[in-house]
Formats: C-alpha cells, structure tokens, sequence
C-alpha cells in the first residue's frame, strides 16, 4: 500500500481478515473505524475504540509512511514487539483516516535472542577449552607447547621490528626433596605459588609459562635487559620470601635464575633457551 493520501479504504471484513498482520484503521482523531482479529487477540484494540490514548498512537501517527517502526508494547496478551507502519488512507473515498499495521515478531525475536545466547555460550565453551589446552592446570601459566609457539613468532615479529626479547629462566631447586618428604601435596604448594608469583609480576604483553616440572620460563617481548634484569631479580625476591613461610623443615628451596636477551644473545629459540639454561 502506497503513503498516497488518494489510498481508498472500502470497509471488507474479508480483506482484513485475511492479512497476517494486525491492522486498525482510524480516523485522522484517533477513533477507531475498523479492525481485524488478529488485532484483537493482540490486544491492540484499546477500550471506547480511542486510540489517542495507547502507548503507540502518537509515535506511529507521526511517522514518516514509507518507514517501519519496532515497537516493544505491555498489552494484555502480554510483552510483545512489532515491526510497525502507518498509512495514509480515504475511507470511502472522501474521509482521510489511516491504517495501522503490526507485525508481531516477539516469536523470531525470543527465538534470534535464545540463538544469540546459545552462540555466546558456545563461544565462551570453545573459548575456555581453547583455555585449558594451552594452559598448565596446576599452576595456570601457559604450557611448554604454547611457550615454544610464541616464543617463536615473537622472535620473527622481534626481527621484523628490530626490537629486543628478554629470556628468564626459573628453576625451584629443593622440590624433589620437598616431594620426598612432604609428598606431591607439598610439591605443587610450591609450583602454584610460583604460578601466582610470576602472573602477578607480567605485563600483558609477556608470556609466562611452565616448561616442565619445576622449570618456568618468561619471556619479555620489547623490554629493556635492565627491566629484565629487575624482573627476575624481584621474582627470585617474592619467591624466597614466600617459600620461607612454609614449613619445609631442614630443606633449602631456592630459586635458580638464567637470563638472556635477542638478539645479543642468540637468534634462535634453541641457542636462547640453551643460553639461559647452562648452569641450571
């Protein structure tokens, strides 16, 4: 139906009866002249057939023809949303009035927003495996195999970009004691506590991670050796002074220290861990 104002209504029950959508025709003082069921069982049809006074009138009646609106209305079938339009008619030839349209998409919404949540929640599931795969459980720090993946593609962003990479290497010296004698209960104590140490002192940028057993690795993409230097001097820090409030007895734990720098030291993930590692 075109917005043109020469747009004739002939009153034809059939006609309404047999659109899918809700219409209401009014007269250019908002009474209602005629309507068709469905509109009815929407609830659409306000009491005294005025419909100046519903939540919609104003709105649609000053909308521009050719447009929809989306409406969220409270009616007595419930909460339910529309796409809308309004459109300029005669009745009878000579009345100008005007008819009013209404699509109810509450299902198809209900359905794309249940479609939507159920995406979201997939993607956080394929998310948190995603997660869990590249993650060591005890400790949260990344893997051995996601280290050596990253460590990897930063030394080619590093030589793409010319900038540095620092290497600390960590090992917990006294753990296979501590194992022996506290059994693995005490052990992991141990492993996690140097799993929170090190995410709590890593920028966003790093890469912290469990190798294996009690070895970690760091690595600093674009920091400066002292800042590496610094670093890994205060994790040995924080890791004695935790390690000291436990109660391991007679067994020393401390913590072994290896750093290194690309490119000063090495090109290569073999020649840097290599680096780090001697004397370890």
């Amino acid at each position: 139906m075109s917005s043109s104002p020469k747009n004739y209504w002939i009153r034809n029950p059939n006609f309404l009866e047999n659109q899918e959508d809700a219409i209401l025709i009014s007269d250019n003082k908002g009474k209602l002249l005629d309507s068709n069921v469905q509109a009815k069982e929407l609830g659409l049809i306000p009491e005294k057939n005025d419909l100046k006074h519903s939540a919609w009138y104003k709105k649609l009646s000053n909308a521009d023809s050719k447009e929809h609106s989306h409406l969220t209305l409270h009616l007595s079938s419930g909460k339910r949303r529309f796409i809308c339009r309004a459109v300029p008619i005669l009745v009878d030839e000579k009345e100008p009035a005007k008819a009013f349209y209404f699509r109810d998409i509450t299902e198809k919404s209900f359905t794309e927003a249940k479609a939507k949540r159920y995406e979201t929640l997939f993607r956080r599931r394929e998310n948190r495996i995603k997660e869990l795969e590249i993650r060591d459980k005890l400790t949260g720090l990344f893997n051995r195999e996601y280290t050596i993946e990253s460590f990897q593609a930063e030394i080619y962003r590093a030589e793409r970009s010319g900038t540095t990479i620092g290497v600390v290497y960590l090992h917990i010296d006294g753990l296979k004691e501590i194992n022996e004698i506290f059994g693995n209960n005490g052990g992991d104590l141990l492993l996690k506590e140097m799993g929170r140490i090190l995410l709590e002192n890593s920028r966003r940028s790093d890469i912290s991670s469990r190798i294996g057993g009690e070895k970690f690795l760091l690595l600093l993409p674009g920091a400066h050796k002292n800042i590496v230097l610094e670093r890994a001097e205060k994790i040995k820090r924080l890791f004695s002074e935790s390690s000291s409030n436990g109660s391991w007895g007679e067994v020393k734990i401390t913590l072994s220290l290896g750093v290194a720098m690309y490119p000063e030291d090495g090109s290569t993930y073999d020649i840097l861990l290599q680096k780090v590692q001697i004397g370890n």
